[in-house]
């Protein structure tokens, strides 16, 4: 700081403070408007005044370290903010979208350079909100030159949308992207869905209006409404997601049959009315070029009346989730079919998995996964967890025994269902039991021996789970003392070769010393640990 500086300051505070006493006196001796009522001269010095103000923010914003920046780094900035953006990618949730633009906007108030870097940058306009005042969607448009326009609405405001404006612009064919969460907008997309000859991606809520012909169309997401099945151009959609109020029918059959270049397909149906079989002529569904599919349904009767028909050679990762899972062992067949392999297939999967979840007493939640393929059922009663076990053991031979990890949140109703898959691959046991509500005891006592036969023969013990290797335990209550007992009894090295390591993480411990169980396990070759490897 220079040695004048305190005497600059002074001066110029004392004449700001003239300034504005002059300002106020004026204001104070007249009811009408300020501008209207200021001298010339002091009309002059205020325009003055902003002047200075103006330039010495600019002076003083130049100074920063970020205004200092190359301008070849400031591109390099700007130009991974923007691709973060994502603008075009139908995959990126909506919600981030809107939240990356607000960012967007706080990163061109950092500085000058910054936001005439931005203001400057077509790419930066081209993303628009249709809940903007219209005379920046206007000035959006205008700005953004000849990129591709991405329209979107995230959330509801009570304003009016600028229908009629947007109706004068000359912007409709560079729309290459829609997206929509919002009722409120459909008016306005709905007209330009009139003569959008460049859409590539359309998302939209419960549309009622025609559409027009949308030659580019590739991604299309529907929630509870489906495209015409005459419609010319579901011949080149390469993504389908249909979230739908009703069951399967002869409709939605004729719109997949219609889309031959599909590649991924999402259907979500909660629909708990079954409408019936459709008609025994009617044709299969052939998507050859599929690659992706995942699909959910109320009730199992409602998801055969689709996958019956789909006809799906390179479809390689495949969901589906089933939410009531009444009569599941009347359809095993189809369930172990909608899971195959295809038939040239010379790699099987070495892991796969079960998580079964306690929903509320006398209904779980079922699901069995294996690299790209999974299988889901709720509300299954007992009857229905036999019936899922008896499916997983024939998938596990179908995929010729992949290593298994079992996932369980009531190990007190869920542990002894471990004995219908005593002869599979099972390496891995999980349980997670929020505030401690099932003993881990009862796991272990049913991986002991099972009773023997009075009279049987003593020198032979059929051990359940021979392959089990790992034991984590979760947010449980351990008594160590009752623990490590059991583990020694249960599971002892020279009886039973084969358990390697226990941990029981986020647990609270009651009994011996932590240490102590460490160290007793450990002679038996029972590693125990308090967190995960």
């Amino acid at each position: 700081m220079s040695s004048r500086t305190p005497q600059i300051i002074s001066i110029a505070q004392a004449r700001f403070d003239a300034f504005l006493k002059e300002i106020f006196d004026i204001c104070e001796s007249s009811e009408d408007a300020v501008t209207k009522n200021l001298p010339s001269h002091l009309q002059t010095e205020l325009a003055l005044y902003d002047a200075v103000d103006i330039a010495m923010r600019r002076r003083r914003n130049g100074r920063t370290l970020f205004a200092r920046l190359t301008t070849d780094i400031v591109h390099c900035i700007f130009g991974m903010a923007l691709g973060l953006d994502r603008d075009h990618d139908p995959h990126f949730p909506l919600e981030e979208l809107d939240k990356n633009r607000q960012q967007l906007t706080r990163m061109r108030q950092v500085s000058f350079a910054w936001n005439d870097f931005l203001a400057s940058s077509p790419r930066y306009w081209q993303v628009i909100n249709v809940m903007s005042p219209p005379q920046a969607i206007a000035a959006s448009i205008e700005r953004s030159g000849s990129a591709p326009l991405c329209f979107y609405c995230f959330a509801d405001y009570p304003q009016d949308l600028p229908v009629h404006l947007l109706g004068e612009l000359r912007f409709h064919t560079r729309v290459r992207t829609i997206r929509s969460d919002s009722l409120n907008a459909n008016p306005l997309f709905e007209l330009l869905l009139r003569d959008t000859p460049a859409l590539q991606t359309l998302q939209l809520l419960e549309m009622s209006g025609p559409l027009g012909d949308l030659p580019s169309i590739r991604h299309l997401s529907a929630q509870w409404w489906q495209p015409p099945s005459d419609a010319t151009w579901l011949v080149g959609l390469k993504e389908l997601t249909l979230s739908r109020a009703s069951e399967p029918d002869m409709e939605l059959i004729r719109v997949l049959s219609a889309c031959a270049s599909l590649e991924q397909l999402t259907i979500v149906s909660a629909n708990q009315l079954v409408m019936g079989d459709l008609p025994v002529t009617t044709p299969p569904i052939t998507l050859a070029h599929l690659r992706s599919m995942r699909l959910e349904f109320a009730s199992n009767a409602s998801a055969m009346v689709l996958i019956r028909r789909l006809i799906t050679p390179q479809c390689l990762r495949r969901s589906l989730q089933i939410l009531d899972a009444k009569h599941l062992h009347e359809y095993l067949t189809d369930y172990r079919r909608f899971m195959s392999l295809e038939g040239s297939c010379t790699h099987y999967p070495e892991s796969a998995c079960i998580a079964i979840k306690r929903l509320y007493p006398g209904a779980d939640s079922l699901d069995y996964e294996m690299d790209s393929r999974q299988l889901g059922f709720n509300n299954a009663t007992a009857v229905e967890v036999r019936a899922f076990l008896e499916l997983v053991q024939e998938l596990q031979d179908l995929y010729k025994g992949p290593s298994l990890t079992v996932t369980m949140d009531s190990p007190s109703d869920h542990a002894p269902l471990l004995r219908f898959l005593h002869d599979q691959n099972i390496q891995a046991i999980v349980t997670h039991c929020p505030g401690g509500s099932s003993s881990p005891d009862i796991l272990l006592r049913v991986l002991g021996p099972p009773p023997r036969t009075p009279g049987g023969p003593n020198s032979t013990i059929d051990w359940p789970l021979k392959s089990l290797r790992v034991i984590n335990i979760y947010h449980n209550s351990v008594d160590l003392t009752n623990f490590t007992e059991l583990v020694e009894k249960n599971l002892h090295k020279n009886s039973k070769p084969w358990l390697e390591e226990i941990a029981l993480i986020g647990c609270g411990f009651q009994g011996m010393e932590l240490a102590e169980a460490i160290e007793r396990l450990a002679a038996i070759g029972v590693t125990l640990s308090t967190g995960q490897r």
